[in-house]
């Protein structure tokens, strides 16, 4: 098939490119750049320059395409997140670039459109599994995940494929790396909220073999997390061993609005996806890994 990515520059879009590239796919990456042309070129994609917010553009640049993977993100740094407007592009982005997204996609005849979420938009479930249809919440950072979700099922008429990542954990995701460093120097656990709250993660490489599954599944919403979602208080155990401190301590103790959705506890279960596909992930990266990037040195 060719395939045509968005955001196929960025840390999960680099191995994405990579897997459909390995099975067969031809792909045509979107970029603004000069500098983004010669990242996919040296990926072995195709790169086509468009604006990500023109609709004409982006109709030529899908013309040949199958199928869509619309994987536009912009997370400020960790420091960051917190600040007013740090979230301004990133909401841009999943809420005027993924409708333009969707329009051209059917525009050009794509058949398939796949669209990036978040595991975040559950409410808080407790100890409870979460699979697609349990109670959605937004707030914070994720509503406007849930507008892009809307964008790709209500503008596309063809096969709409909502792919709901869990936090990425991998060797070039610069929040990972800044929480290590953290771990490392200060002794700051990376995550905020109850220690026996389940936090959704996912390892980066397998949420980017889950894109290339995500082109022969049925139509619908899938999660993407650790088969087993861990707790904070296992994440923070696993991050401490990892850099060699005997625990963590939580650095922020009043909850931003912006950040409140992360907070909750959210088992999230990826069941559907593994059931329909032969995608599985093939490290818990909530707790595997830390050990995997600080101690094995796994390359980014």
């Amino acid at each position: 098939m060719n395939i045509a990515i968005t955001g196929a520059t960025g840390v999960i879009g680099r191995h994405a490119v990579q897997h459909l590239l390995n099975a067969g796919h031809q792909v045509i990456g979107v970029t603004r750049s000069a500098r983004g042309e010669r990242t996919l070129q040296g990926l072995g994609a195709r790169p086509v320059r468009a604006d990500v917010f023109d609709e004409v553009e982006l109709r030529s640049a899908f013309a040949e395409a199958d199928a869509v993977v619309n994987l536009l993100t912009h997370i400020p740094p960790a420091d960051r997140m917190a600040a007013p407007g740090a979230w301004d592009e990133n909401d841009r982005l999943r809420g005027e670039a993924s409708a333009a997204i969707a329009r051209a996609a059917q525009a050009a005849g794509a058949g398939r459109l796949v669209q990036e979420s978040l595991a975040f938009v559950y409410a808080d479930g407790g100890d409870l599994w979460l699979d697609e249809t349990a109670a959605v919440a937004g707030g914070g950072t994720t509503t406007t995940v849930l507008a892009a979700e809307a964008n790709a099922r209500e503008l596309f008429a063809g096969d709409t494929v909502v792919l709901r990542f869990g936090l990425f954990i991998g060797p070039d995701s610069g929040l990972t790396q800044a929480d290590i460093e953290g771990a490392r120097n200060t002794g700051a656990s990376p995550s905020i909220g109850r220690r026996d709250a389940y936090r959704p993660t996912v390892w980066i490489d397998d949420a980017a073999a889950a894109v290339a599954a995500a082109l022969s599944a049925p139509a619908g919403t899938y999660n993407v997390v650790d088969a087993d979602p861990p707790t904070r208080g296992e994440i923070d155990a696993a991050l401490a061993d990892a850099v060699g401190r005997s625990g963590l301590c939580a650095v922020i103790e009043e909850i931003p609005p912006a950040l409140e959705p992360v907070a909750r506890s959210q088992r999230v279960s990826s069941r559907r996806l593994r059931e329909v596909t032969d995608w599985k992930p093939r490290v818990r990266g909530g707790t595997e890994g830390w050990r995997l990037i600080v101690a094995e040195g796994v390359a980014a």
